[in-house]
């Protein structure tokens, strides 16, 4: 009984199972090759929609070609073509999101492209955070979390990022580079504490550079990430017209028919129309103006 036993255990395995694990396990590498292989992220293929022509006028960024990108940071940490190309390197962007605007997810297109082979990490402030640092998010931070993980260059969202970027974090993420908007760290707008951040991560060689994305039509101010919540929206009833100001321009409206002097004329087709007023000469005084005026 014992060896029909032993039997049937083997015959669970086809040749074809065995086969497979002898190649995945053979020779010295079969640990540690088996767990890369399963856990790279395939190269990025390049396919992507075209954008607009009109995207193209208003987006700056829009056109850049994954060799331009790459290009642009090897330039910036001084490696010349590397050798280490089959790496994957673990690339990071943290902010609000609050919502995704263009100018994000065209910074997040350069960091997944900063090299051949990228895992992107995507830091998600949370609404505490947002709050304690007096920045308007606009929406829930789950919400926030859900839109940036279909992002397209999206590999993996932290949810919970830090305001500030430390050591600690970097290691715990195993993160080899940090993408920087260009001009960031000397941007009045930014918060000190942020670009402190920034600074170590300088400090640690860890910085690779995305270019900031200008727009033909200038970014609303309630829509960046990083001014003041008391400056993105100063008179929120007036600009969105809510409350007693939309409440009186309604009334207005509606008691304002334009049907009602056709239909008088309509009724009185005969009737004299009023003398216009006498036309009388504007005063003027001695240097030509208008008196009293």
């Amino acid at each position: 009984m014992a060896m029909r036993r032993s039997l049937d255990a083997l015959s669970v395995l086809s040749t074809d199972d065995l086969a497979d694990y002898d190649v995945i396990s053979d020779g010295p590498r079969s640990l540690e090759s088996s767990i890369a292989d399963l856990g790279q992220v395939p190269r990025y293929s390049g396919s992507e929609p075209p954008p607009l022509p009109s995207a193209r006028e208003k987006f700056d960024t829009v056109g850049l070609t994954a060799e331009e990108i790459q290009a642009h940071v090897r330039r910036s940490i001084g490696a010349a073509s590397r050798g280490d190309e089959a790496r994957t390197w673990r690339v990071y962007v943290d902010g609000v999101f609050g919502p995704l605007t263009p100018r994000d997810v065209l910074q997040l297109r350069q960091a997944k492209l900063s090299f051949p082979s990228v895992h992107l990490l995507v830091g998600v402030f949370s609404d505490e955070v947002c709050e304690e640092k007096n920045v308007a998010p606009h929406l829930p931070h789950a919400d926030r979390c859900e839109v940036v993980r279909h992002c397209r260059w999206v590999d993996e969202v932290v949810p919970e990022a830090p305001w500030t970027l430390n050591e600690k974090f970097l290691r715990s993420r195993h993160v080899d580079y940090v993408a920087i908007d260009e001009g960031t760290s000397i941007d009045p707008d930014i918060d000190r504490e942020r670009l402190k951040g920034y600074d170590l991560v300088k400090s640690l060689r860890k910085a690779i550079p995305t270019r900031r994305t200008y727009m033909s039509t200038p970014m609303p101010k309630s829509v960046d990430p990083f001014k003041k919540a008391e400056d993105a929206d100063p008179e929120p009833n007036a600009a969105r017209g809510t409350g007693a100001a939309k409440e009186a321009s309604v009334a207005v409206e509606e008691d304002v028919d334009p049907s009602a002097d056709i239909r008088d004329a309509l009724e009185t087709p005969f009737e004299e129309p009023p003398e216009p007023a006498s036309f009388e000469e504007p005063k003027v005084d001695e240097f030509g103006t208008g008196h009293g005026v």
